[in-house]
This record gives C-alpha cells, sequence and structure tokens, in this order.
C-alpha cells in the first residue's frame, strides 16, 4: 500500500486543532473546579456537561477540518457544512434530553452551566487563533528576494 503525504494544510489544521483542546481543557477544568468548591456537586455536575457539550462540538468539528483540508474544495465544504447541522442539532437535543431528566433537573446550575460553556468556547477559539497567528503559510509568506545589485563601473 502507497504511504499518504500528510499536506500542510492538514499540519496546520491538527496544530490548530490542539492549541483550542489544550485551551478549551485548561479553561474547562478551571471552570469545573470552580463549580465544585463553590457550588456543590450539583454545579460541578452541571459545569462539566457544559464542557463536555463544547469539547465533542468542537473536537468533532475540528476533526473533520483536518480531513476536509485533503479534500476537494467543494466536498470539503460540504462535509464541514453538514457537519455543523448536525453537531449543533444533535449537542442541543442531547443537552436538553440529559438536562431534562428527572434525576439531573434539581442539580442543574444554569449560572455554571454557562460559565462553562463560554469559558471554553472562548478559550477554545483564543487557541485556534493563537496556534494560527503563529503559523506560517507559504502563500502568505513569500521569500525575501533583495534588490539586484547594479555595478556602475
Amino acid at each position: 500500500m502507497a504511504e499518504r503525504k500528510v499536506t500542510a494544510a492538514t499540519v496546520r489544521a491538527r496544530q490548530m486543532m490542539m492549541g483550542g483542546v489544550v485551551m478549551g481543557h485548561v479553561v474547562g477544568f478551571t471552570v469545573i473546579g470552580l463549580a465544585l468548591a463553590m457550588g456543590g456537586p450539583g454545579a460541578a455536575l452541571t459545569a462539566a456537561l457544559g464542557f463536555a457539550a463544547v469539547v465533542v462540538f468542537y473536537g468533532i468539528g475540528q476533526a473533520l477540518e483536518v480531513v476536509a483540508s485533503e479534500m476537494a474544495s467543494s466536498q470539503g465544504l460540504i462535509l464541514v457544512l453538514v457537519s455543523y447541522v448536525v453537531r449543533v442539532v444533535g449537542i442541543a437535543a442531547g443537552l436538553w434530553l440529559l438536562l431534562g431528566l428527572p434525576q439531573v433537573a434539581p442539580l442543574v446550575s444554569p449560572p455554571w452551566l454557562v460559565a462553562s460553556v463560554a469559558g471554553t468556547v472562548f478559550a477554545w477559539v483564543s487557541g485556534v487563533v493563537l496556534v494560527a497567528a503563529r503559523q506560517r503559510v507559504p502563500v502568505y509568506d513569500n521569500e525575501y528576494e533583495p534588490p539586484a545589485v547594479q555595478d556602475d563601473d
């Protein structure tokens, strides 16, 4: 079987995904810890559910972007857009069902849900942007060529 060559676009997409994973987890776990310390187990459970929803949403989405970066432009775009709709509907339905369970509903703390979702989203996107800002994209980074030296003698 022939070895598959990984393109620069795929490498950059993976790097951005890892930036989001790291920063999202740092902030998400911090919010869960704060929820546990300040609001108890119910608040921590709520924060963990919000954190998990964001990680699943962005994790699947960015993993598919890595795959899409190897596809033809129109196919990659269709894959990413369809996955977006499926992820939004699926995660929203899952959270709605889970948070509505009689065993879970009394423990739900809306402020901690908002804090964990907002914090994790902000951190994930910030991680992606920080990595992307430091990447070198050859199409934008032309090599410097000094002007030709003219000999006037």
